[in-house]
């Protein structure tokens, strides 16, 4: 008796299916199969490869499942090693002042970095300039603030709110190791 790796459940030494949950049992391989006596997954096609999910195996080789991991090799993404190396870093580029770590201390190399860097400098210096415009704004405009004042804090609110947004985005970003540029900044470029 064969057991079912979903459910735990006994099923025939000839299933392919488990009656009880639906998952596919593996089957021990067999000398005319050409593999080494590993467990494989699903039936065997005339080439004596077996498939589970949408990804083909050749028998006798590593086995994959389902089509998890694929989209870090897609073309929006960054090289999995790249990522793995400067994930933190580049997260970083979107924390403040921290965006100072990753410039001076980064991998001068890494493309995924740069994009990073260059995202999080413009975004720095967007929140200083916002934070500068708000702090002075009210003593500088004179006898003139009381019509304009209101005017200006929601529109500096209003900038700080999407400056906000973006250091959010360019977090996920980073995480995930995509390629996707900031909406509006992602084609400045300071590091080359």
């Amino acid at each position: 008796m064969a057991y079912c790796v979903k459910c735990g459940e006994k099923v025939e030494d000839t299933a392919v299916i488990c009656p009880v949950c639906g998952a596919v049992i593996p089957q021990k391989a067999t000398a005319q199969s050409g593999s080494s006596g590993g467990y494989t997954y699903g039936n065997a096609n005339a080439q004596g490869s077996y498939t589970y999910g949408d990804t083909s195996v050749q028998s006798g080789s590593h086995s994959t499942y389902g089509t998890y991991g694929s989209a870090q090799n897609e073309e929006g993404y960054f090289p999995k090693s790249d990522v793995r190396r400067n994930k933190v870093m580049a997260v970083l580029c979107y924390i403040g002042v921290l965006v100072f770590i990753p410039i001076f201390a980064g991998d001068k190399q890494s493309e995924y970095l740069k994009l990073h860097k260059n995202q999080g400098i413009v975004l720095f210096i967007a929140e200083t300039f916002l934070n500068i415009l708000e702090r002075h704004w009210g003593w500088s405009a004179g006898i003139f603030s009381w019509f304009t004042g209101g005017v200006l804090d929601v529109g500096v609110d209003i900038a700080k709110f999407i400056v906000l947004i973006l250091f959010i985005m360019g977090i996920v970003y980073a995480y995930r190791g995509t390629r996707n540029e900031l909406p509006g900044i992602g084609k400045i470029r300071i590091f080359k």
